[in-house]
């Protein structure tokens, strides 16, 4: 189902009209649905139901918008990030730290002791310098990282 509906002339979201929410807000303004969102993450669960307990992770860097974020981690989607930036705002809106991806490249020490400390489920490393700086940081940490290797 599409939350954005055509009523009387006027698109509404939710039943809400977008002439109401640019008269109140302001333009440019973006409007998202979160019915629409819940409604696909749910969609995509059930598409996935055979592999069981799948980790879906949503690209923050698609839209970290706070209250995007905070729909998706209520529905049970984690987070696939590239940067400490990303992880906070994940975190912040209810993301669960063992449903994190660190992806990327350029992870800077800091950052990777961050969410060494967090406890976040994996760092995807981009090259082998990137490993030796992860493997040192969580050394110094006491503390084994979680990988992949891309």
């Amino acid at each position: 189902m599409d939350y954005f509906e055509l009523k009387h002339g006027s698109v509404h979201c939710e039943d809400v009209p977008l002439e109401l929410i640019a008269d109140e807000i302001g333009t440019p303004v973006y409007v998202y649905s979160a019915a629409t969102l819940r409604r696909h993450a749910r969609v995509l669960r059930e598409a996935l139901i055979e592999l069981g307990d799948p980790l879906i992770a949503y690209a923050v860097k698609a839209n970290p918008n706070p209250a995007v974020l905070s729909v998706l981690a209520r529905e049970g989607l984690g987070a696939d990030i590239v940067s400490i930036g990303e992880y906070r705002a994940a975190r912040a809106a209810g993301i669960d730290p063992e449903a994190i991806l660190f992806s990327g490249v350029g992870k800077t020490a800091g950052e990777m002791a961050e969410a060494i400390a967090g406890r976040i489920k994996q760092f995807n490393l981009e090259s082998v310098e990137e490993a030796h700086t992860l493997s040192i940081v969580a050394q110094s940490m006491d503390e084994v990282a979680p990988v992949a290797l891309r």
